[in-house]
C-alpha cells in the first residue's frame, strides 16, 4: 500500500511532525499569559477557549481557497477544514483538531465548577466549532452563510 502524498501546500504542513506539539505549547503559552488580565484559574481556561474558538473558527472554518498560485483554483470553494487530508473523514489529524475544543471546554467548565455564566459562554463555542468539523456538514453552508458566489450557487437548486 502507498501512502498518497498531499500536494495542498495550505495545509500539508499539519500532517508534518511536531504539529501537534506546536498547537498545543501554543495554547499553553496562550494560557500562560491569560493571568495577567483574568485572576481566576477559571476566567483564565474560558479565555483561551474564546479566543481559541473566535481564531480557529475564523482561520479553519470561514476563509476559503489555497494562497498557492499553483492550485490553479482547486481549493477555491473549500474552507482550511475541508482541504485538510483532501477531504477524508475521522484521521488523525481531523480528530485531534475535534479533541482540543472539547478539551478546554472541559478544562474550564471543570475549573469553573460547571458556573452557569461560564457554560453559557463555554457550550456554544464548543458546539460551534465541533459542528463545523463533523463530517455529515463537510462542504455545507447553513443558510447560504460564507456560501462563494458563482461556486455554491448549483447546490441551492
Amino acid at each position: 500500500m502507498t501512502a498518497h502524498v498531499d500536494t495542498n501546500k495550505n495545509v500539508n504542513w499539519m500532517d508534518s511532525r511536531g504539529f501537534w506539539t506546536f498547537y498545543i505549547m501554543l495554547l499553553a503559552s496562550l494560557y500562560m499569559a491569560m493571568p495577567i488580565v483574568f485572576p481566576t484559574h477559571g476566567d483564565a481556561l474560558t479565555a483561551v477557549n474564546v479566543i481559541h474558538g473566535v481564531v480557529s473558527f475564523g482561520i479553519m472554518h470561514w476563509i476559503k481557497g489555497s494562497p498557492d498560485d499553483n492550485s490553479m483554483g482547486d481549493y477555491r470553494e473549500l474552507t482550511f477544514y475541508e482541504q485538510i487530508d483532501q477531504g477524508h473523514p475521522w484521521t488523525n489529524t481531523k480528530k485531534f483538531l475535534m479533541m482540543i475544543p472539547t478539551f478546554l471546554f472541559l478544562a474550564a467548565s471543570v475549573a469553573t465548577d460547571y458556573d452557569t455564566k461560564h457554560l453559557l459562554i463555554n457550550f456554544p463555542i464548543w458546539a460551534t466549532l465541533i459542528l463545523a468539523k463533523l463530517p455529515e456538514l463537510d462542504r455545507v453552508r447553513i443558510f447560504g452563510i460564507n456560501s462563494t458566489v458563482g461556486i455554491d450557487d448549483h447546490k441551492k437548486n
